[in-house]
């Protein structure tokens, strides 16, 4: 390991052979946080699968046995007798509500640290994704939270004719969107495929085409 952190291996013997292998840790370390932020979805995934369904009751069945029957979803209307609506929100939510925020924030950490990958070097273009991403995270967070205090409000207020965790949402989360795609389209020419890239690519493609005896006006191969 050399001073400047790139690591060279030399093999001479036996081989005669000479190779050259560098470690980027800056580079590697993106997608092991990332493989990370997968495994951590993965987990939360399966949280929600395995925490037992919420309100229940435990009944007697015909035969006397105990039977639990879950009465959050699929309850029949009071009203409406032929519509089901899906019981008490607060009962069914409030559990599992850290869930639902825990895996909205894994899946933006995911997408933009897989826009990130492509970035060349990190600056300008990783700063402003990263903050774009907390944004984007602050928003969702402010939903999830106005929902919580929306479930046990009993007369909700209402922001642009819309309840507050939906105004979050339409006013907020969604527009704040597009400033990801913005920030990756403008800067995408300076760090990600930049002019260079570009006109070197061209290169190794005429070369390639004339190495193959191709036209590169016509793409037919030269009968010469």
């Amino acid at each position: 390991m050399e001073p400047d952190g790139v690591f060279r291996l030399y093999l001479r013997e036996r081989t005669g052979y000479t190779a050259r292998a560098e470690t980027l840790t800056p580079t590697m370390k993106l997608p092991v946080v990332l493989f990370g932020l997968l495994v951590a979805l993965c987990v939360v995934t399966n949280l929600a699968f395995l925490l037992e369904e919420v309100p229940f009751e435990d009944v007697a069945a015909a035969d006397g046995a105990m039977q639990r029957v879950y009465t959050g979803h699929g309850v029949t209307h009071e009203r409406f007798p032929s519509m089901n609506h899906g019981g008490d929100g607060p009962a069914r939510h409030s559990p599992i509500l850290w869930l639902g925020w825990t895996f909205g924030l894994l899946q933006l950490a995911i997408i933009v640290g897989c826009l990130m990958l492509g970035v060349r070097r990190a600056g300008v273009t990783r700063l402003w994704l990263g903050l774009s991403g907390l944004l984007l995270g602050g928003l969702f967070t402010m939903m999830v939270l106005s929902y919580r205090g929306y479930l046990t409000d009993a007369a909700p207020a209402l922001f642009f004719g819309l309840p507050a965790p939906t105004a979050w949402f339409l006013y907020g989360l969604w527009p704040a969107e597009f400033l990801v795609v913005l920030v990756y389209v403008v800067l995408f020419s300076r760090s990600i495929v930049t002019p260079t890239d570009m006109r070197r690519f061209r290169e190794i493609v005429a070369a390639r085409q004339a190495a193959a005896g191709h036209s590169p006006q016509t793409g037919q191969t030269d009968s010469h």
